[in-house]
C-alpha cells in the first residue's frame, strides 16, 4: 500500500497581496497593450479609409469625365451623321439635277435637229414603267414649236382608257393620281416641259391607250389631242 504524504504550504501574509498585485499588474499591462495595438490598428485603418475615400474621389471624377466625354462623342457622332445624311441628301438631289439637265440637253437637241416636229402643241417621248406594288409610273413631255418662242401657259388633260365590266371606261387622271388634284393641269414653258406621276388603276380596269391633250389657255379647243397605247417599258 502506497504511503501518502501530507503537502504543506507555509503561510506568509504578504504572499496575496503580491498575487493580488501580479494579476493587477498583467491587467494593466493587457489593457495598455490592448489600447496601444487599437490604437494602431484604429490609425491604420482611418488612413487605409482616406486613402479610400481619395482615391474614390478620384475614380468618380474620372467617371464624371468620361461621361461628359462620352457625351461629347455621342454628340459629335450624331452631329456627323445629321452633316453626313445632309450630304448625301445633297448628293441625291444633285444628281437628280443632272439627270434632268441631261434630259433637258436631250430635248433640246432633238427640238433643235427634229425638223419634222409639228408646229404649235405636241406630245412626245410617252413611256409607261410597271412598280413592284402594282402601280405604274408614267412620263411624257409637252412641246411646243412656234416662230417666236416664248413662255406661255398651257392647260394639259390626262385620261386612261380601258374597260372595265366589259364597258368602256374613261378615267381622268385626278382620279388615278394622288399628287393630281384636278384637271385640267397648268403648264408654263417655253421649249417643253417634262410631266411624271404615278397612277393607281382601279380593280378589274383593262387599261388600253393614254390619251393627252394640250391647248392653250386663251383657247378652248385643243390644239393637241394624242394617244397612246398602254405598253409597258422593259
Amino acid at each position: 500500500m502506497i504511503e501518502r504524504k501530507p503537502i504543506v504550504i507555509n503561510y506568509r501574509p504578504g504572499q496575496g497581496y503580491w498575487l493580488i498585485g501580479g494579476l493587477v499588474f498583467v491587467v494593466m499591462v493587457s489593457l495598455f497593450s490592448g489600447r496601444y495595438w487599437g490604437s494602431r490598428v484604429f490609425d491604420e485603418q482611418m488612413r487605409e479609409k482616406v486613402g479610400l475615400e481619395v482615391r474614390a474621389a478620384e475614380l468618380e471624377a474620372q467617371l464624371t469625365q468620361s461621361n461628359r466625354d462620352l457625351s461629347r462623342i455621342k454628340l459629335s457622332a450624331e452631329v456627323d451623321a445629321v452633316a453626313l445624311e445632309n450630304t448625301r441628301q445633297e448628293m441625291i438631289g444633285l444628281q437628280r439635277k443632272m439627270y434632268r439637265r441631261g434630259e433637258e440637253l436631250k430635248l433640246y437637241q432633238e427640238l433643235l435637229q427634229d425638223n419634222n416636229q409639228p408646229k404649235g402643241l405636241s406630245v412626245s417621248d410617252f413611256n409607261l414603267v410597271a412598280l413592284d406594288d402594282g402601280r405604274f409610273k408614267y412620263r411624257w413631255v409637252a412641246r411646243q414649236k412656234t416662230v417666236k418662242m416664248q413662255t406661255l401657259s398651257i392647260y394639259s388633260h390626262m385620261w386612261v382608257l380601258g374597260t372595265q365590266n366589259g364597258e368602256s371606261v374613261s378615267l381622268g387622271l385626278e382620279s388615278l393620281d394622288d399628287q393630281v388634284k384636278k384637271q385640267p393641269a397648268k403648264l408654263e414653258f417655253k421649249y417643253f416641259s417634262i410631266n411624271q406621276g404615278i397612277v393607281e388603276l382601279p380593280e378589274g380596269f383593262e387599261p388600253e391607250q393614254v390619251r393627252v391633250t394640250l391647248r392653250y389657255t386663251w383657247m378652248k379647243e385643243a390644239q393637241s389631242d394624242q394617244k397612246f397605247n398602254w405598253e409597258l417599258e422593259e
